[in-house]
């Protein structure tokens, strides 16, 4: 496994991260099957653990704490605090102060304190963009709990350009440097190139951390032969960045266009020539077609950039670990970049 620093932290994590939304026991997913999963991940060296308040209402950090106890071995972990905002209005409500008071942070990061069973997290982010706009005082809450020892480093996620330079200067009054910014980003959802995220992430030496880095299973191939089908919840979540709901696009893309066309990711037909590409450079390096998925946004040259795909089952670990030591060429890169760009 590789290891590389949080932005210009001292905080060294694997180069390939564990995102653990879908952490729910259910009559398919048991307690236990996720716990073996979890130390498969420590066996193979991933010991980088993402997870939020909101995921199951905490429940996903419930685990992930009992899970750290049991195993015994040292991990770090990220978790998020979810301030109300125009991508979650619905949030939690909280016991001493308005949630709309930045000052909520501070006591949704003592909550998940103790879910987690931790007096320190090594990477606290704000979830959403706060619809207050108060992110300098969200940042100035975000600073005092570094200053009490609670949090190692600081996050954000789902923030423009715009908003992450405003909460990096405010952590910089601090001396406190704004270590990552997570945001959707895969070999099919482009828009970081061009709204400004990564460049200001290599300006400032933040570490982008994509979500979704495997497009929810379309970029594993798991689609491609019609037999399974693409989960519903996928398609809607896909019209709505589709329809650019979430502000992420930088495109001159009418909305009309885009409300009568269907998103690529979901359109099986039209992924199969980017499908084949990956494909056949995934038999080139004896790997999977999500390994190369993966290993091509570790492959970027001039960003760090550090992906947590979603992993529930031993065999997931194992492929995801697998993407780790190796690298795609730069004719391989620009391969899958040219089908990608033809199949938009």
């Amino acid at each position: 496994m590789e290891y590389c620093k949080l932005g210009k932290t001292d905080i060294s994590v694997s180069s390939i991260g564990v995102g653990t939304m879908l952490w729910l026991p259910n009559r398919n997913l048991s307690k236990d099957d996720l716990f073996k999963t979890y130390q498969k991940c420590i066996d193979n060296g991933l010991d980088f653990f993402d997870t939020a308040e909101i995921y199951g209402n905490g429940t996903s950090e419930k685990l992930l704490g009992e899970f750290m106890k049991k195993d015994g071995r040292k991990v770090k972990i990220a978790t998020k605090f979810a301030p109300p905002s125009r991508m979650n209005p619905l949030t939690q409500k909280r016991k001493n102060v308005s949630k709309e008071d930045p000052a909520a942070l501070m006591e949704a990061l003592d909550g998940s304190l103790e879910r987690l069973g931790v007096d320190c997290i090594d990477l606290y982010q704000v979830h959403m963009p706060p619809r207050n706009g108060r992110i300098s005082e969200y940042m100035d809450v975000m600073a005092q709990a570094v200053k009490e020892g609670k949090v190692r480093a600081v996050g954000v996620c789902n923030f423009s350009k715009v908003q992450i330079e405003e909460a990096y200067k405010a952590l910089k009054n601090h001396n406190i440097p704004l270590a990552t910014v997570m945001a959707g980003y895969n070999v099919i959802r482009r828009y970081p190139e061009s709204n400004g995220i990564m460049d200001v992430c290599r300006e400032l030496g933040i570490t982008l951390i994509p979500y979704a880095p495997l497009a929810e299973g379309t970029l594993t191939g798991k689609y491609r032969s019609g037999d399974r089908k693409v989960p519903l919840q996928y398609i809607v979540t896909s019209y709505f960045g589709h329809l650019d709901l979430t502000k992420e696009r930088n495109d001159n893309v009418p909305f009309i266009r885009r409300l009568f066309s269907k998103p690529r990711e979901v359109d099986v037909k039209r992924m199969e020539p980017l499908m084949a590409v990956m494909d056949e450079i995934a038999k080139c390096h004896d790997k999977s077609i999500a390994q190369v998925a993966l290993n091509w946004l570790l492959s970027a040259d001039d960003i760090h950039i550090l992906p947590i795909p979603g992993i529930k089952s031993i065999k997931q670990a194992d492929d995801n670990a697998g993407v780790a030591g190796w690298r795609l060429s730069k004719e391989e890169r620009i391969r899958i970049n040219h089908i990608e760009e033809q199949t938009r």
